[in-house]
């Protein structure tokens, strides 16, 4: 397997929400005491609802002829499984909003990976945005509003920084996208999630 493959499939779009939201516990031990009764619960649920329910979702376009593969390299193809994604994430964020009342940072993140997650969805229909970069792009944007509001995690956003350059690299390695496609699906990650967060 190629070097960049192998990044693609570790750095995936779909485990960015669980990144993100594993990562904001760790480095804010204060809010997993706060739902530390139900974070076993709360992390069943996100990945039933960002990972496990999107790929059955694929799997089952995939058997039906909706989608040709895990891939979907032709971006019209994204439009169907990223709009049920956004359902499952929706469930998701109903399931758990009164645990997530008390931890309104995590609460915005899910609604931050949401709204990017329509995004590509509109966007695909027209155009083949990064996906990946979108998913890695949000990722920082949780971290620059968690510096800005506590500071303490300068280095996992510098360390996430560089993963995104990798894995910006890795993805025109692949020939999956240009670098328009891959600044703009970064930059918009980072900005939806920054935004979200620091407004709710």
């Amino acid at each position: 397997m190629k070097l960049s493959k192998f990044i693609s499939i570790v750095l995936h779009p779909i485990f960015m929400p669980l990144f993100a939201f594993y990562l904001t516990l760790k480095s804010n031990p204060a809010l997993g005491i706060i739902i530390n009764p139900y974070l076993n619960y709360v992390y069943g649920v996100v990945i039933s609802c960002t990972i496990l329910l999107p790929l059955l979702t694929i799997f089952f376009l995939i058997k039906n002829g909706k989608v040709n593969s895990l891939e979907m390299s032709n971006h019209k193809e994204r439009t169907l499984p990223l709009f049920r994604t956004v359902i499952w994430m929706c469930l998701g964020l109903y399931i758990l909003n009164n645990i997530l009342l008390y931890t309104p940072i995590l609460k915005a993140e899910f609604i931050g990976a949401i709204l990017i997650i329509l995004l590509a969805a509109i966007i695909s229909k027209f155009w083949k945005i990064s996906l990946h970069l979108l998913g890695i792009g949000g990722v920082v944007g949780v971290f620059i509003a968690l510096q800005i509001m506590f500071g303490g995690v300068l280095y996992m956003l510098l360390i996430f920084i560089v993963l995104s350059g990798i894995l910006g690299v890795a993805r025109i390695d692949q020939k999956a996208h240009n670098h328009a496609q891959i600044y703009i699906g970064f930059l918009l990650g980072v900005c939806i999630e920054l935004i979200t967060i620091l407004v709710y």
